[in-house]
C-alpha cells in the first residue's frame, strides 16, 4: 500500500508567505488480534486533518482531549462505511461520567462537522484509508478545539475485536496515549483564492490571488465523492452548479508549492 503524505496548508494570505502546519506523524495502535491501525493529526492555523488507516472489516475510532470514555469527550468513529462525528455518553448525561459500554452518541443533525475528503479500499489488502477535515473551532460544545500552539494531544483509541463487530464492541482493543504535535515542513503558499458568492445557487465565481500554469481544482461533496476535477488557466473561473445537489461541499486548489482547501455551501 502506498504511503499517504499530508501536506495541509493553512495560513491564507494575499502575498507570498510561509505556512506552518502541526502533525503527531503517523501514530500505529496495536491490539490483541495482532490487527493494527494508524491514525495521524495534523493541524494548521484554521483546520485539522484527521487520517485513519485500518481493516475493511471492522470499524475503529479515536478520541480527542480525553482519557477514559469520559461522557461529553470527542470521538470520530469509521463505522464501516462513513466517518461519524460522536461524543461519549449519552444526550443529557452530565459530562465527566463515566460512559464504558455506551455507543457513542452522533451528534446532532448540523452538528456533524468531520467532512470526508477521501475514503479509499486497498482491494489486495482489504485496508480502508479515510481522510477526514474540519474546522479547528466548530462553536459545537461536543467538539475538542484543536490548537496548532499546542504541544500534545491526549487521545483514546479502539478497534473491533471481531469482524462486522457493533460499534460498542472492542473488548481489549483499545488504549491511551498522549502524542506529542510536532512542526512540520514549511511548505510555501502561494496566494489565498476567493470563492464568490458562498453560498450559491446556480453559480460561484474562483478568484485566484495569483496564477501559474499548473494550478487544480478539485471539489469533494461530503461523502468525499469527487464531484469536479479541472485545470484552470485564469485568474477568475466560472462553475456553473445549478445541477448540483444542495449542501456542504471542499474546493480543493492545488500547486507545485501548495495546497489550499475551503467549504462552500450549494443552496
Amino acid at each position: 500500500m502506498n504511503k499517504i503524505t499530508l501536506a495541509l496548508i493553512g495560513i491564507l494570505y494575499f502575498n507570498m508567505a510561509f505556512s506552518q502546519s502541526y502533525t503527531t506523524g503517523m501514530m500505529n495502535f496495536a491490539n490483541n488480534s495482532g490487527i493494527t491501525y494508524s491514525v495521524q493529526i495534523d493541524v494548521d492555523a484554521t483546520t485539522t486533518t484527521l487520517t485513519m488507516i485500518g481493516p475493511d472489516t471492522r470499524w475503529f475510532g479515536v478520541g480527542f482531549g480525553v482519557q477514559s470514555m469520559t461522557s461529553g469527550g470527542d470521538v470520530v468513529i469509521f463505522d464501516g462505511t462513513s466517518v461519524t462525528d460522536r461524543f461519549y455518553g449519552f444526550e443529557g448525561q452530565p459530562e465527566g461520567q463515566d460512559a464504558t459500554g455506551i455507543t457513542p452518541t452522533e451528534d446532532r443533525e448540523g452538528e456533524r462537522d468531520w467532512v470526508t475528503v477521501s475514503n479509499t479500499l486497498d482491494e489486495p489488502t482489504t485496508v480502508r484509508t479515510v481522510v477526514a477535515t474540519r474546522l479547528n473551532n466548530t462553536g459545537n460544545p461536543n467538539d475538542y478545539v484543536f490548537s496548532a500552539s499546542a504541544t500534545s494531544i491526549d487521545l483514546v483509541w479502539a478497534i473491533a475485536r471481531f469482524d462486522n463487530d457493533p460499534l460498542v464492541w472492542h473488548g481489549n482493543n483499545r488504549g491511551i496515549t498522549m502524542q506529542a504535535l510536532t512542526l512540520s515542513e514549511e511548505s510555501v503558499v502561494t496566494n489565498d483564492f476567493k470563492i464568490s458568492p458562498n453560498p450559491a445557487k446556480n453559480s460561484f465565481t474562483l478568484e485566484l490571488g495569483a496564477f501559474n500554469n499548473d494550478v487544480s481544482v478539485e471539489i469533494y461533496d461530503v461523502l468525499g465523492k469527487k464531484v469536479l476535477n479541472r485545470k484552470i488557466n485564469a485568474l477568475t473561473t466560472s462553475f456553473d452548479i445549478s445541477k448540483w445537489n444542495t449542501g456542504l461541499y471542499i474546493i480543493k486548489i492545488s500547486s507545485e508549492n501548495s495546497v489550499l482547501m475551503k467549504r462552500f455551501v450549494k443552496q
